[in-house]
């Protein structure tokens, strides 16, 4: 059985939230919650979690947070009343988000698309010639590229790779997964951008990639249209 969490302080909205989910397959198990910090005193395992921002108290970006101290597979779908978030959500990871007021179609539609990607692959996998050998990896394992001294650095996990090639051959092969080129010598992955400050990236594996000052605000304008992409489920 499937389970998920809805979390909202305003009940009746929660209770109607939890209501279109029971509606679109009866069978699925459906907890609510009032606040973050009741959802987070008696969090259990949940296959997705509806999570609103604009809570009294913690609210859904910090609770979000602590989630994914507690859990990194959940999948977090956001509900929020304004589209000006993008800064507050860095991290954790979304996997939708929803514009208040809910309609059932948007929500019947986010739950299509979860139990699709809950049933396949987690991520597309593609192949590396790399010093070591060839090596496969999941694109969402990948943080970011590095050109120097003539030869490519990537980090995917906990480890680094090296492999030959130009940096513009990474960016045309991965650009499709949300890969994106921020600085000549640079490509990272959209994914894992934590914040953005001063002209630097800082992705949540801790590393720093700096922005092309020619290219800060073309760069950001991407970014944001990513993320507004996946706020309209297109990612």
């Amino acid at each position: 059985m499937y389970r998920i969490a809805v979390c909202d302080d305003e009940t009746a909205a929660a209770e109607q939230t939890a209501e279109m989910i029971r509606k679109w397959n009866r069978q699925i198990d459906v907890s609510c919650f009032r606040s973050g910090e009741e959802l987070l005193q008696s969090y259990s395992y949940y296959h997705a979690i509806f999570l609103d921002i604009d809570m009294g108290g913690m609210d859904g970006i910090e609770t979000g947070k602590q989630i994914r101290k507690l859990d990194k597979d959940v999948k977090i779908i956001y509900v929020t009343s304004y589209r000006d978030y993008v800064s507050g959500v860095f991290g954790v990871h979304a996997f939708q988000y929803l514009l208040k007021p809910l309609k059932e179609a948007a929500v019947c539609q986010v739950m299509e698309d979860l139990f699709l990607y809950l049933e396949k692959p987690k991520a597309e996998v593609l192949d590396f010639q790399t010093s070591e050998g060839i090596v496969c990896l999941p694109t969402d394992e990948i943080f970011y590229f590095e050109y120097a001294n003539r030869k490519i650095r990537f980090v995917a996990g906990q480890r680094e790779y090296r492999m030959s090639g130009k940096i513009g051959s990474v960016i045309e092969r991965l650009e499709p997964y949300g890969f994106s080129m921020p600085h000549q010598s640079f490509v990272v992955n959209l994914y894992h951008v934590k914040n953005v400050s001063g002209g630097i990236i800082f992705l949540d594996n801790g590393a720093e990639i700096p922005i092309a000052q020619k290219k800060q605000k073309i760069w950001k304008q991407e970014l944001l249209s990513y993320l507004a992409e996946r706020l309209e489920g297109k990612k």
